[in-house]
């Protein structure tokens, strides 16, 4: 039985200046304080495109993710994950961060993966909790 592309997306506003933002996740870096109750360290390999993060999850297993571009004039970026312990493949995240304002923008956080069936919604949930936590917790 093969899988299905499934996409899920979130947007939020962060109060936070937008290239301050930009520059937060353009380094790779830092996310275990945008999900601290799941990632318990994160380690960064590399500058830019082809930078490797190694997500340590609390209580055992790590996702490893892969910078794969970065558009400076839309504020957009994208990554995929090579290996993770989530029953997903081809796993592409992309974020997009609006200006609003010189104290608040927009992002949107969209994550397109192929997954069996029957996890569908279990893993859509699982998704869209980790991207409304993630974007609520950039500002930190």
């Amino acid at each position: 039985m093969g899988t299905e592309k499934q996409s899920v997306a979130s947007q939020g506003i962060v109060n936070c200046n937008s290239s301050i933002i930009w520059q937060k996740l353009i380094e790779f870096g830092g996310t275990e304080k945008f999900v601290p109750e799941l990632i318990e360290r994160v380690v960064v390999e590399g500058t830019g495109i082809g930078s490797i993060r190694t997500i340590h999850i609390k209580g055992g297993g790590e996702i490893i993710e892969k910078l794969t571009s970065v558009n400076a004039d839309k504020m957009e970026m994208k990554f995929i994950i090579i290996s993770t312990p989530m029953p997903i493949q081809n796993y592409e995240g992309i974020f997009t961060v609006t200006h609003i304002d010189d104290t608040t923008c927009s992002v949107l956080f969209e994550s397109i993966y192929n997954v069996l069936p029957e996890q569908k919604a279990e893993i859509y949930n699982v998704i869209k909790d980790f991207q409304t936590v993630f974007i609520s917790n950039l500002d930190k």
